[in-house]
């Protein structure tokens, strides 16, 4: 045995139930044993964990999830796990035992691998990886190490949910046990500790890039060096290290060794159909793994337990014998029961026996038998017995009836308890996406009732009254007769956008409560001027409209119009100050006054005054000139004196001239007045007066 000295794991009993026959290999997060489970017989492989990580009661809760997890994965290339437990301080995983050797092993004996051996082997790995995306498993841990290659030729991939539970554990931080894996860590998992299916996407590509070049992308003096090069270099194409590398496997390796997880495949199952496809282009057969060198068979390959049959008496020994390979077979090699008469007994001859009669027999448990005696001790050589032939007749005839009635008893036992157990059970047919009709036929047909009760539920992809599943679900094990309930589509979940425009922006928000949507407030200018600040102009989607739940829908919002610079337009004549205006975006409305500086029809003042601040599209009004104020010259009348002339048009705002009729003025009486006397004329305007 591989038993390494002061070993106490090897030849205990886990959990009464595991006996661990001897030690396959250790690392330094864990140590794997061959064992047999007592309970089912059968041999099984047990990782029991250092003892760094199983005295924290944190790390065993969390060992013991990742494991349950793990257990629900069945694929023919990943090991099943059968259980995990702990026992006197040892947490342990129940395994799958495969027999044969890992890829790093195949790795040290071949160095690189030709093109359709690695692709050949990397599929498998893929298959396994797609199936554990798919259950929403992250391994975590891709590496040759954890791809097993059995000696029947299967590629099986081991420790999903480990690297998960030791990562989550702040002493593997402490103790280095994830460094060995830094070599296959993508960089978001060394820079953030986050890790998804893409991730195992990126180890799978560095041990493709291994598998074709021989050693790993990056080398480094110390698992630091490795992780740097990992977060801050691209992996280099494997042509570059070994040339004659196909060009669309260096594609497939750099794609999937892309630092960005989004340049990555998908998941295991994109990577797969990748790397098929690389295959079809390049013609590469599917080739076998390559057989392990077998100079000669190691105990944890050739063992086997074999169970004791029948009653074992005093002489019966169990004793291991050695396969000429030098492994240890554990088998019976004698099991002899002294209380049965050995082959070739004969009893012996007595003197008052007659000739041809055959002695009277000693009980024999219960049933006639002679002394224990052999024949060839008395005359050194066998000696038929000599019971009657009808005698054995009868008795073998006895014994087949015998067993054949245990046998049909045993038969129907074992239909009973199967018909109990699961013939009585029917399978609940899987009908999704049948029309109603369709569903409760195939439901009865298999022995099912349909409840009156339906289920309704909204579905994206499934139309309006089909099936959308059923409770139980398909595969469930019911009672035949056994309701079970349909659950229909109620078609795609729409909802109606309602007509919130011109509302402030609180009443859009009250319209919308009624819905499962998600506003987005947007402020943006009107462009006509006509909507108030605070006022919905618009949604998108637009009113009307139908939306998914949780859809975003924009709320724009109006800011009102702009505010502009009022041009300066006074002293400029009305038609240009107004294009002016207008020009600049505003409205212009025109009023009129009296003005004795500014000319007639030229504006006088403006209302915003120039250069100052205005809403766009607002009204700037003008006031023209209507040139000075007019008045009517007072009545003058002849030969009224000019003193009193002049005041009432002095009174009236006029200036006053005087002309003289004659060379000799005797009266200083008016004489006449010009303009004359009624008319209208500007305010401040000369009126002249002739005396005489």
């Amino acid at each position: 045995m591989q038993t390494a000295a002061g070993d106490r794991i090897v030849g205990r009993v886990l959990e009464g139930r595991y006996r661990v026959l001897e030690r396959l290999a250790r690392g330094g997060m864990s140590t794997v044993y061959s064992a047999v489970d007592e309970r089912l017989d059968r041999p099984v492989a047990v990782k029991v964990m250092s003892a760094a990580l199983s005295t924290d009661p944190a790390f065993a809760d969390r060992f013991a999830r990742e494991a349950r997890v793990a257990a629900r994965l069945s694929h023919l290339n990943a090991v099943a796990v059968y259980d995990q437990g702990a026992d006197a301080g040892h947490v342990f995983l129940v395994m799958e035992l495969v027999r044969g050797r890992t890829l790093r092993d195949l790795l040290r004996e071949r160095g690189v691998l030709t093109p359709a051996e690695a692709v050949s082997i990397l599929e498998p790995v893929l298959g396994a990886l797609a199936a554990a995306h798919r259950a929403g498993l992250v391994h975590r841990d891709v590496k040759p190490e954890n791809i097993l290659l059995s000696d029947d030729g299967v590629v099986k991939v081991a420790d999903f949910g480990l690297a998960r539970a030791i990562e989550a554990d702040a002493s593997s931080t402490r103790t280095g046990l994830m460094m060995g894996t830094v070599a296959y860590c993508p960089p978001e998992q060394i820079a953030r500790g986050s890790a998804d299916a893409r991730s195992d996407v990126y180890a799978a590509g560095v041990v493709l890039f291994e598998l074709l070049t021989g050693s790993a992308p990056y080398v480094g003096d110390s698992a630091m060096a490795v992780a740097y090069q990992h977060v801050n270099s691209d992996v280099p194409p494997p042509s570059s290290r070994r040339p004659g590398i196909p060009r669309q496997l260096d594609e497939v390796v750099l794609r999937a060794t892309s630092r960005e997880p989004s340049g990555r495949p998908l998941d295991a199952g994109a990577f797969l159909a990748e790397l098929h496809d690389a295959r079809i282009d390049l013609g590469l057969p599917v080739v076998a793994v390559p057989p392990s060198p077998r100079s000669g068979a190691s105990a944890a390959e050739t063992q086997q337990i074999r169970r004791v049959t029948g009653r074992p008496g005093p002489n019966a020994t169990t004793a291991p014998t050695y396969s000429p390979g030098g492994a240890e077979e554990f088998q019976h090699t004698a099991v002899q029961d002294v209380d049965a008469p050995p082959p070739g007994w004969q009893p012996p001859r007595s003197p008052n026996r007659q000739p041809g009669l055959q002695p009277s027999a000693q009980q024999y448990g219960g049933q006639q038998a002679a002394p224990q005696q052999f024949a060839g001790q008395q005359h050194g050589q066998p000696v038929t017995p000599s019971r009657p032939a009808s005698r054995r007749r009868k008795a073998r005839r006895r014994a087949t009836i015998l067993v054949v009635l245990i046998l049909v008893l045993g038969l129907l036992t074992g239909y009973g308890a199967w018909y109990l157990a699961v013939g009585r059970y029917h399978q609940v047919p899987h009908v999704d996406g049948q029309s109603k009709a369709i569903a409760t036929a195939q439901l009865q047909t298999a022995g099912f009732a349909v409840s009156p009760d339906i289920g309704l539920e909204f579905s994206e992809t499934a139309p309006a009254g089909t099936v959308l599943g059923t409770h139980p679900d398909a595969g469930a094990h019911l009672l035949g007769g056994k309701s079970v309930e349909l659950v229909l589509s109620k078609g795609a979940e729409r909802f109606l956008v309602p007509d919130v425009t011109g509302k402030p922006f609180d009443q859009a928000e009250q319209a919308f409560s009624g819905i499962p949507v998600r506003l987005k407030r947007s402020n943006t200018s009107d462009g006509t001027g006509k909507v108030a600040s605070g006022r919905v102009l618009r949604t998108a989607p637009s009113t009307a409209a139908k939306v998914r739940r949780d859809s975003v829908v924009t709320v724009y919002v109006s800011t009102g119009p702009p505010v502009l610079t009022v041009p300066d337009v006074a002293g400029r004549g009305q038609g240009d100050a107004s294009a002016t205006l207008s020009e600049a975006g505003f409205k212009v409305e025109v009023t009129q006054d009296f003005s004795t500086s500014v000319p007639q029809g030229s504006v006088i003042r403006q209302n915003p005054a120039g250069d100052g601040s205005a809403p766009k599209f607002s009204v700037v009004t003008l006031v023209v000139s209507k040139g000075p104020p007019v008045v009517a010259i007072p009545k003058i009348h002849i030969g009224e004196s000019v003193d009193e002339a002049t005041s009432a048009l002095e009174a009236a705002g006029l200036k006053v001239a005087t002309k003289k009729l004659a060379d000799a003025v005797i009266f200083h009486e008016v004489w006449s007045v010009s303009p004359r006397s009624g008319n209208e004329v500007p305010l401040g305007s000369t009126v002249t007066l002739t005396i005489f």
